[in-house]
């Protein structure tokens, strides 16, 4: 049986090359979150943290640029084509038999010849990701019709008014409009067949929801697991979010602010509570992302929230994840995270609870747990009865996530009614069958994967986000001016952009003036909201940093007034202040581009 290697995903077996303190060495075996590991020079034997293992550097494709144009650019269709293709490859590279009968095989299933077969089982084998196999399509490239620019308008927008709407409508509907908008602009109409295969290029699913609705389009295309059985370590998780029945203080005052939302991820085979995060904000991709992230990499990580000293060996990238249909749950950043390391996501069908059966005992449990805390606000107002919450509340944000932590340690050693055993020992022997966890290579780049994405061209000038100027010397060499960038933020601190090259990794991009000082997403937005209502309007970037600074200047002092101005403290507190530069310049002036930062297109 033959196994496929990845740039992503670092699988711990015994004879697996690694990168240890950028050396390379052979894995031995693994105990909880240590590895003994050997040197490649002179054979000798390493105990080392699992967290400190890197996955060995990627060997490049031939026509890198082209992969990460069609990343860029991918429709859904080609996406659509890419996992089935994925799929079949993988269910190939993990069977027995003749490699040849295997490729004849599977480039039956997919239309293709054996050679182009070949060809694509090849790109997989060197990156084992589903961007690998968005390929070229035969004929045109997809963004470059024969029609031009002012009929494919036309087409679109004929598709989108007389087609994708309800009740719903033939498709010849959709070409007859297009007919008669072509001919009031003078442009000749375009064939029938033309208009039609755009049409039947359209993802079922999304052409489902708005023809039919989401309850009717669920026959057609439904995205749920027929059964939630799972064997062995790994092999399903579940994820869920809600809001924890205590009251925390802030840092400052210790006074009552509100409760804080909790995310657990659980593996379904073992019980264990594989990750977790604690937060103010309301649920988000970013709080997914930051879950996902806890689950899949080693928990001994000092700057962690919820690290304690509390054992917790369990990680590692799950094969299924199953969530509910919360709006978190449903971005591309999920999405195309999951399907870069091999993650396959199912949402839970509507009004069927019980699928998530395993997420909600597990969120009961520990909020049993919570109702012993001081500030509690129990199940509801009935069972509180006369206790008074906010006035016992003693618990800040860090101290709720470490006693969460020590609270999950102590669940993973008590003996779970369904599996008879703890789930601590469940996991030991998952992993004594031959599970092996699978971590990501490049920890630094996994929580970036699954951040919210965005698309920016590039200007003359850098890059443009939220009215806020991005530059970097690393710009020229990812792109020409007007190209579009994948570009991926953190909500809590956007005075840093990751955006992906042509080396198929993540630039970060820092402010063009770096004396501004890390501001989040919702400051942005409030300030500008707040400006434009009184009446402002030559908003740019200085104002939108005066106007940060006068906030903060009144959070400060309004701190103990209201809980929602505690609130809010806490929130901008977890934003670090950066250092100020000394030196003659006066920072107070708006920062000019300087010649170097600015360019043209040399083609």
């Amino acid at each position: 049986m033959e196994r496929v290697s990845s740039a992503v995903r670092l699988e711990l077996r015994p004879g697996e090359w690694v990168l240890w303190k950028a050396r390379p060495f052979r894995f031995i075996s693994l105990h909880g979150s240590t590895a003994s590991i050997r040197d490649s020079v002179n054979a000798e034997l390493h105990e080392v943290a699992v967290a400190d293992l890197r996955g060995m550097p990627s060997l490049p494709l031939e026509d890198f640029d082209q992969r990460v144009d069609q990343l860029r650019t991918a429709s859904d269709q080609n996406w659509s084509m890419a996992q089935q293709r994925e799929s079949i490859i993988q269910g190939l590279l993990n069977r027995d038999g003749s490699m040849a009968e295997r490729l004849t095989a599977a480039a039956n299933v997919l239309g293709v010849s054996p050679r182009t077969m070949r060809r694509l089982v090849k790109q997989y084998r060197v990156s084992s990701q589903t961007t690998s196999l968005v390929a070229k399509l035969p004929g045109p490239h997809q963004k470059r019709r024969r029609l031009g620019p002012a009929r494919e308008r036309v087409i679109d927008e004929a598709i989108e008014t007389h087609y994708l709407i309800r009740p719903k409508p033939p498709m010849e509907e959709a070409y007859r409009r297009v007919v008669q908008r072509c001919r009031e602009l003078a442009l000749p109409p375009p064939a029938r067949n033309s208009v039609l295969k755009r049409i039947r290029a359209l993802d079922a699913r999304f052409a489902a929801r708005k023809r039919l609705g989401p309850k009717a389009s669920q026959a057609i295309a439904q995205s749920t697991p027929g059964t939630l059985e799972a064997r062995e370590a790994l092999e399903l998780i579940q994820m869920d979010h809600t809001l924890a029945d205590v009251i925390i203080v802030d840092s400052r005052h210790r006074r009552p602010i509100c409760r804080p939302w909790l995310s657990l991820a659980i593996d379904v085979a073992t019980r264990c509570v594989l990750g977790a995060h604690v937060a103010i904000e309301a649920p988000s991709a970013l709080a997914v992302a930051l879950c996902m992230e806890h689950a899949c990499r080693p928990k001994e990580r000092p700057h962690s929230l919820l690290h304690s000293d509390a054992p917790w060996p369990m990680f590692g990238i799950p094969k299924q994840v199953l969530v509910d249909n919360g709006p978190e749950f449903h971005g591309a950043a999920l999405e195309r995270g999951c399907r870069e390391y091999g993650i396959t996501l199912f949402h839970r069908p509507v009004a069927r609870p019980h699928y998530g059966g395993h997420i909600e005992r597990l969120i009961g449990t520990m909020m049993g747990k919570v109702h012993l805390l001081p500030g509690t606000t129990d199940a509801s107002p009935t069972a509180r009865g006369g206790y008074d919450s906010e006035a016992t509340a003693v618990l800040t944000l860090p101290e709720f996530a470490r006693w969460l932590s020590l609270e999950i340690g102590q669940y993973h050693h008590h003996d779970h009614r369904m599996l008879g055993t703890t789930p601590a020992t469940a996991w030991s022997d998952s992993l004594a069958t031959g599970v092996t966890p699978v971590m990501p290579a490049h920890p630094e780049a996994f929580l970036i994967s699954f951040l919210p994405v965005t698309r920016r061209r590039l200007q003359r000038d850098g890059l443009h986000f939220e009215r806020i100027r991005y530059w970097s010397d690393v710009l020229p060499a990812i792109a020409q001016p007007r190209e579009p960038l994948i570009v991926r933020y953190d909500p809590r601190d956007i005075s840093r952009l990751h955006v992906i090259g042509k080396d198929y990794h993540y630039h970060t991009i820092a402010y063009a003036n770096i004396t501004r000082p890390p501001i989040s997403l919702e400051e942005v937005r409030h300030a500008y909201a707040t400006l434009r209502s009184q009446g402002d309007r030559s908003i740019n970037e200085a104002r939108i940093f005066e106007f940060r600074a006068q906030q903060r200047e009144l959070v400060a002092s309004a701190t103990v007034a209201t809980k929602a101005m505690r609130r809010k403290a806490e929130r901008l507190h977890a934003v670090p202040a950066v250092k100020s530069i000394g030196g003659t310049i006066d920072y107070s002036q708006e920062a000019v581009p300087s010649p170097g930062e600015t360019w043209t297109s040399s083609l």
